[in-house]
């Protein structure tokens, strides 16, 4: 015959058990602690504070649960099977809960408990999250060496998780979530320059002779500038907001967060290879990125869970180079460009420096690339007199069903190779404001990726230059992506734990491939792995 009982029926049955074994209810409240063993007065003590602030919230049925979860372990497994701290506690949480319910009957308001800056750090360093919790809700805040220490608290479990091909734990990615968002709340105290702008994308209405405009972008970089224009948002297939502006964060990962020297591998990260990079590496990149894709939610109002990470990579720019294949290669310099002419779902960009000009480099300086706001008769005719020379030639090129196989030469064969570059960058330049950035160490530039954020870098012309592009997009990612892979979203914060696992922290050999896929997956699954359950 099974019987079923009611947890308050449960807990007298338990209550009784418990008076059995000791006569520490007749102490006064919460006596029985001065009287517990000390190897076991931190975990009681703990347990006591859990209590109390569950209490004051309301939420004193969870504790008492727990310890009717104990009770029955002791029903169940019989006499010995609880260690002394389990009776320890079971003892001091029952005379609590007793007292508790006094004073609910009395309507007295239980005392509401008060944590130190020094609890939140001691919870921190022994990962005991469940405390970091209950007190960052109580009203703490972590500070910046509080931030940190949570940090290495994750990497050093993950790293002793690895040595002893243990999976890593729940609450090892809930630390980390709790470090994402100090670093929200650290970044807003600091200094941040915002331009607003009007939103503008390319202007489709101009018939053949826009055609031939955009046609001359396709094989000349230069005339990137004299594409039409009209105000708004493309953003195509994502929901982006009607809002665009660039942001300056001179101190948007402070000196150690970007120090190459404790973290050596960012300075060539990429996702596809993490075979050996450090964890540390691996945590900080991702620590960065996740940092920018929530500036980029607050900055233009968007939910956070509708931006995702579409490339991120660390950039080496050296003088004197010519930059080969892909955005990852070096090279002393990149061409005027609009970010979403790029990639049709980079809807928001970020440019993370991790040296410093007149220190690691000379040049090199980032530059916004916008009309002039006014010109001079005899500039306009210049520009449009060159202007309508190209759009003629690749006009009648369009016409003829032709196109040309290279940039059209304006300039002629009889100029020297000096001149005409000097020539060849005046025009580009004239009509136009500049507004240069010099990058240092921790700052960063955040803007939206449309055409009213034109830009380049201008040549390196001695030294080395890192930096970390990441480009992110609002296009959502459909739901069969995630029912065909492997593992599909994650249920619990194991479940997340895994993905940080086998997405990133594996240090696995692969095909590339595998790379590919993970990476891909990796990305869709950005929102899920770095923030709680509860935001997913």
């Amino acid at each position: 015959m099974t019987m079923t009982t009611s947890p308050f029926l449960s807990f007298l049955l338990a209550y009784c058990f418990m008076v059995q074994w000791s006569s520490a209810f007749v102490l006064p409240k919460y006596a029985y602690i001065s009287s517990v063993d000390g190897s076991n007065r931190a975990g009681v003590s703990n347990f006591v504070s859990t209590f109390r602030l569950s209490a004051s919230r309301g939420d004193e049925e969870s504790v008492a649960n727990e310890l009717i979860g104990t009770l029955e372990k002791r029903l169940k497994e019989g006499k010995g099977s609880l260690t002394d701290e389990e009776k320890d506690i079971a003892l001091v949480s029952t005379d609590i809960l007793l007292d508790h319910l006094e004073d609910v009957k009395a309507g007295v308001q239980p005392p509401k408990q008060v944590f130190s800056d020094q609890d939140l750090r001691a919870a921190v360093q022994n990962m005991d999250v469940d405390a970091v919790s209950n007190m960052l809700e109580a009203g703490l805040e972590m500070d910046e060496e509080t931030t940190e220490s949570a940090f290495w608290t994750v990497v050093n479990a993950v790293d002793a998780a690895e040595a002893q091909d243990l999976p890593l734990t729940g609450n090892m990615t809930r630390l980390l979530h709790h470090v994402f968002d100090a670093d929200m709340k650290l970044l807003s105290a600091r200094e941040k320059l915002t331009t607003n702008l009007t939103c503008m994308q390319p202007d489709d209405s101009q018939g053949i002779e826009g055609t031939a405009r955009r046609m001359n972008y396709v094989f000349d970089d230069g005339d990137h500038k004299n594409l039409p224009l009209k105000e708004g948002r493309k953003c195509e297939g994502g929901t982006c907001c009607d809002k665009c502006s660039r942001n300056i964060f001179p101190t948007f990962a402070l000196n150690h967060e970007s120090d190459l020297e404790v973290f050596p591998d960012i300075a060539s990260l990429t996702f596809n290879n993490l075979e050996k990079v450090s964890t540390s590496s691996i945590i900080q990149f991702v620590r960065l990125i996740e940092r920018v894709r929530r500036s980029i939610a607050y900055e233009y109002g968007l939910p956070l869970k509708t931006i995702l990470p579409l490339q991120a990579y660390s950039r080496k720019y050296v003088a004197g180079t010519t930059q080969q294949g892909g955005g990852g290669g070096e090279g002393d310099f990149v061409t005027l460009h609009t970010d979403e002419a790029t990639h049709d779902g980079y809807h928001y960009s970020c440019v993370l420096y991790l040296s410093t000009q007149g220190k690691d480099f000379e040049g090199g300086n980032f530059v916004f690339n916008d009309p002039a706001e006014e010109k001079d008769e005899e500039e306009n005719h210049n520009i449009k007199e060159y202007s309508d020379e190209v759009d003629d030639a690749l006009l009648q090129a369009l016409l003829n069903g032709e196109l040309p196989d290279e940039p059209l030469d304006i300039f002629g064969d009889d100029v020297e190779d000096e001149d005409s570059v000097s020539l060849e960058d005046e025009i580009r330049r004239s009509g136009r404001e500049l507004t240069p950035f010099s990058p240092t160490r921790g700052a960063a530039v955040i803007f939206s990726s449309g055409w009213e954020n034109m830009h380049e870098v201008d040549r390196i012309t001695s030294g080395t230059r890192y930096a970390v592009p990441c480009f992110f997009t609002t296009c959502p990612v459909p739901e069969i992506a995630y029912d065909q892979m492997k593992v599909g979203k994650p249920k619990s914060d194991d479940d997340i734990a895994d993905d940080w696992l086998h997405l990133l922290l594996a240090h696995q050999q692969e095909e590339p491939i595998e790379s590919v896929g993970r990476v891909k997956e990796l990305l869709m699954k950005w929102h899920y792995i770095c923030t709680p359950l509860s935001e997913h």
